[in-house]
């Protein structure tokens, strides 16, 4: 994975944190997935990573501080560590730490994140580009603001909830200054949220057919583009399989996710189901 001087210098950030780790809890701001991943190969390769957890205050937080802990709150046998899109985003690592948080309140009291309950008034549907736009509107940097997790905003429950994960330091700020999302007025507040407790993410199904999991073609599937400007697409980086440029012949897979500029985010379930007339039946979830 080649990067660029911006992850570099995270990475050099994060390697002078794991050396503090081995006597205090030191925990790095909110990291993109792409940065999360640059990151986590570095420490992997320096070996660093054992002692580092991604958490973004519920397991499966996409957006996640590297949290680096000293031996004395670690069993003797903790889950290992692998390099890569699985390692960076590795369910069992992020699951035993919400259990060693739940087990462990002066680790949790440690690490400066909080969590908020941002709701609007029922007569307008927000999503998560509005209460993102809402909270960057505050003059807000975004290594600040984890995962916006919406709750709601639908015709059958118009009341929508967002539950915004944050650093410490600014979470005064938001429960004050946070009152309105576009033109609708909201409440914001400190909430308690478990550990443990993850949190549902909104999906639209998505199902195309291709004559095999290629990324040009099911980038040409989803978009409706022709062939060639779906192969276009991809070189000029605008399509990122696990967060990062592929090229045009990259197998898709079960498991993966595909970012498309200006199209959605998708996550792929399967790439394995022949149709009767032989081609590939993929299904996804495109976040929403």
């Amino acid at each position: 994975m080649e990067l660029t001087k911006e992850e570099e210098l995270l990475c050099a950030r994060a390697a002078e944190l794991a050396e503090n780790g081995s006597f205090m809890v030191a925990v790095t701001p909110f990291f993109t997935p792409r940065e999360r991943m640059a990151v986590h190969d570095y420490l992997c390769r320096s070996g660093q990573m054992g002692s580092c957890f991604w958490w973004g205050g519920y397991p499966g937080a996409e957006r996640a501080c590297g949290v680096f802990v000293p031996d004395w709150y670690l069993p003797e046998e903790v889950p290992s560590v692998t390099g890569g899109y699985a390692g960076a985003f590795d369910e069992t690592r992020s699951t035993f730490f919400a259990g060693l948080l739940q087990e462990n309140p002066s680790l949790a009291e440690e690490i400066p994140l909080c969590a908020l309950s941002v709701k609007g008034s029922g007569f307008a549907s927000l999503t998560h580009r509005d209460y993102m736009g809402g909270i960057l509107s505050l003059g807000i940097e975004r290594d600040v603001i984890g995962d916006i997790v919406v709750r709601g905003g639908t015709e059958e429950n118009p009341a929508a909830e967002a539950v915004v994960f944050a650093a410490e330091k600014i979470c005064a700020y938001l429960e004050e200054s946070l009152t309105q999302i576009g033109r609708d007025a909201v409440t914001t507040k400190r909430i308690l949220h478990p550990a443990g407790e993850a949190l549902p993410r909104r999906y639209e199904a998505v199902s195309v057919t291709v004559s095999s999991p290629r990324l040009d073609g099911i980038v040409k599937a989803i978009t409706g583009m022709s062939r060639e400007d779906a192969a276009e697409f991809v070189r000029r980086g605008l399509a990122e399989l696990n967060y990062h440029p592929a090229q045009v012949d990259k197998t898709v897979c079960p498991g993966d996710t595909l970012s498309l500029r200006g199209y959605g985010k998708y996550r792929i379930d399967t790439t394995d189901t022949e149709t009767r007339r032989g081609r590939i039946r993929v299904t996804g979830r495109k976040y929403i």
